[in-house]
C-alpha cells in the first residue's frame, strides 16, 4: 500500500467510529434544535419557519462543538489513554517505520483533517436543507426551495455556510478551514516528537465563532482574516524550524518546550552550568573566569562588548532566569507583539474603507455634502486592546514562567535566595517582562505615529474637518 494511504489509513481505522458519531450528531442536533423552536411543523405555518427556527448563535455552537469535537479527537485517537511518552512513542515508531519524511507526514495529514472539516461541513448543509425543506413541506408552504433559501441566508448559520453574499466571509471561512486542518496536523506532529500537542485548534474557534455569531463590520472580518493566515504561516514555520533543530542540545534549551528523538539522544545530561548568577554566565571581565568560554560558548559574543549594554537582545538575555527555555520566551514575546499590530490594523481598514467612500465623492475641486474624514481618534476606536492584551500578557505570563522555572522545574529557588545579591531573584522574575511590555509600549507609540501621519499627508485636505488638529488626542 501507498505509504500516504498508510498514514491516513492508520488514522482513521483509530478515529472513524468518533469521526461517523459526530457526523450522526450533526444532524440530530439541528433536528432538536428545529423541534425545539418550531415545536408542530403542521401547526406553525410557513411563514418565517425557518428564521424561527435557526436564528441566533444556538446552531453556530453546534457546529463550532462538533468540529472541535471532532478534530480533537481524532488528534487524540493514536496517543492511548493516559497520553503519556511512551504512548506518543509509539506513534513516532510507526510514523518512522513508514518512511516518511515529518514534512511530508504532516502535509499528508493536513489534507486528510482537510477533508474531514469538509466533511462536517457538507453534513451540516445537507442537514439544514432536508430539514428545512421538509419541515416547509410539513407546514403547507408553497415555493419550497425560494423560501428555504432566503429562510437560511437570513440566519447566522445559513450565512456561515453559505455566505453567498459575503465575499469577505467566503475568503474568512477558507482561511479557517485551511489553519484548522493546519493546526491539526501539527498537533500531530508534535505528538509524534513526543511534544506537547498544540491547543491552537482551540484558538482558532474563537474568531470563527465571533465573525459567525455577530457578524461584525467587514473592516474587523479582514484583520481576523490577516490575523489568522499569519498564525497559520507561523505555525508552519514553527514546523520547518523544528526540523532544522539540531538534535544534540547540552544546554538543555528544548528540554521542557522542544522536540526530542528518543532513538538519537546525542547530548549530555550531566552537562549544566555553575553559576551564582546570569551575569556571571553570560558575561565577565576575565575570559578565563568566564563559563562561557569555559564550556566552550562564547562564540556569540565574541566582537560585541563594546555594545554589550546597548544591545536590547543581551541586555534582555542578562537578566533571564539562567538555563530557561529562550525559545518559549521568544515565542511568547513574538506572539504578543503579533497580537498588537494585527489589533491595530482596524485602524488601516477602517482608513481605507473611508478613503474610498471620499475618492467617489470627491469632483474636480468639491466634495459632496456630509462626506468627511472622521476625526483620528474616532477611527482608532478599539484599536488598541491587543497591545493591552500583549503588555498583560508578557507582564503576567512571563513572570510566570520565571518564578515557575525556580520553584517547580529546577527547585533553586533556596540557592537564589542565598546568593550575595539579594535582589538577583526578584531581578530575574520581573525585570525581563518589564522591559518586554515597555518594549510593546514603544510600538504602541510608533504605530500612532504612522496612523498619524497617514491620517494627515494622504488625506485630501477637502475632506478633513477644519478643526481637525484639535483632535488628534483623545482628551
Amino acid at each position: 500500500m501507498n505509504k500516504y494511504l498508510s498514514l491516513i489509513f492508520l488514522y482513521n481505522r483509530a478515529g472513524y467510529k468518533k469521526i461517523l458519531l459526530i457526523v450522526g450528531a450533526i444532524p440530530i442536533c439541528f433536528l432538536a434544535i428545529f423541534l425545539l423552536r418550531i415545536g408542530n411543523p403542521y401547526a406553525a405555518g410557513p411563514y418565517m419557519l425557518m428564521e424561527l427556527a435557526f436564528e441566533g448563535v444556538w446552531a453556530v455552537l453546534v457546529l463550532i462543538a462538533a468540529n472541535l469535537m471532532g478534530l480533537i479527537a481524532v488528534v487524540n485517537s493514536l496517543n492511548g489513554k493516559k497520553a503519556l511518552k511512551a504512548a506518543h512513542s509509539t506513534t513516532g515508531y510507526t510514523m518512522r517505520r513508514l518512511h516518511l519524511s515529518p514534512i511530508s507526514a504532516y502535509l499528508t495529514i493536513f489534507v486528510y483533517y482537510l477533508a474531514l472539516i469538509l466533511i462536517f461541513w457538507g453534513t451540516a448543509t445537507a442537514s439544514l436543507y432536508a430539514i428545512g425543506k421538509l419541515g416547509l413541506a410539513m407546514s403547507g408552504a408553497a415555493g419550497i426551495d425560494t423560501k428555504l433559501a432566503l429562510g437560511l441566508l437570513r440566519t447566522k448559520i445559513g450565512s456561515a455556510l453559505i455566505p453567498i453574499a459575503h465575499p469577505t466571509v467566503i475568503v474568512f471561512n477558507i482561511t479557517c478551514v485551511l489553519a484548522l486542518a493546519g493546526e491539526c496536523a501539527r498537533s500531530c506532529y508534535l505528538s509524534w516528537h513526543n511534544g506537547r500537542q498544540s491547543a491552537s485548534v482551540v484558538l482558532l474557534i474563537v474568531p470563527m465563532f465571533i465573525v459567525w455569531a455577530f457578524e461584525p463590520e467587514n473592516s474587523y472580518i479582514l484583520v481576523a482574516t490577516f490575523i489568522i493566515i499569519l498564525y497559520a504561516a507561523f505555525s508552519f514555520g514553527d514546523v520547518i524550524s523544528r526540523e532544522k533543530r539540531p538534535k544534540g542540545d547540552p544546554f538543555m534549551v528544548n528540554k521542557y518546550m522542544g522536540i526530542m528523538d528518543l532513538d538519537s539522544t546525542e547530548f549530555d545530561d550531566s552537562v549544566r552550568l555553575e553559576a551564582n548568577s546570569p551575569v556571571g554566565t553570560y558575561d565577565s571581565p576575565s575570559s578565563e573566569t568566564s563559563l562561557l568560554h569555559r564550556y566552550g560558548r562564547d562564540a556569540e559574543s565574541a566582537g560585541r562588548k563594546g555594545f554589550k549594554w546597548i544591545n536590547p537582545g543581551l541586555l534582555r538575555r542578562r537578566f533571564m532566569p539562567l538555563g530557561i527555555n529562550l525559545e518559549k520566551a521568544n515565542v511568547l514575546f513574538g506572539v504578543c507583539i503579533f497580537i498588537g499590530i494585527a489589533e491595530h490594523l482596524l485602524f488601516f481598514g477602517r482608513y481605507l474603507m473611508q478613503m474610498s467612500v471620499i475618492n467617489n465623492s470627491i469632483k474636480g475641486i468639491t466634495i459632496d455634502s456630509g462626506v468627511k474624514m472622521p476625526y483620528f481618534w474616532a477611527l482608532q476606536e478599539h484599536s488598541y486592546y491587543g497591545y493591552i492584551i500583549g503588555i498583560l500578557m508578557v507582564l503576567f505570563i512571563q513572570a510566570y514562567w520565571n518564578y515557575s522555572y525556580y520553584n517547580k522545574e529546577t527547585k533553586s529557588v533556596y540557592v537564589m535566595k542565598r546568593l550575595p545579591d539579594k535582589k538577583e531573584y526578584l531581578r530575574t522574575i520581573c525585570a525581563v517582562p518589564v522591559m518586554e511590555a515597555l518594549c510593546l509600549v514603544m510600538i504602541m507609540v510608533m504605530h500612532t505615529a504612522i496612523d498619524l501621519f497617514l491620517y494627515a499627508v494622504a488625506t485630501p485636505e477637502i475632506a478633513l474637518h477644519s478643526d481637525y488638529l484639535s483632535h488628534i488626542l483623545p482628551f
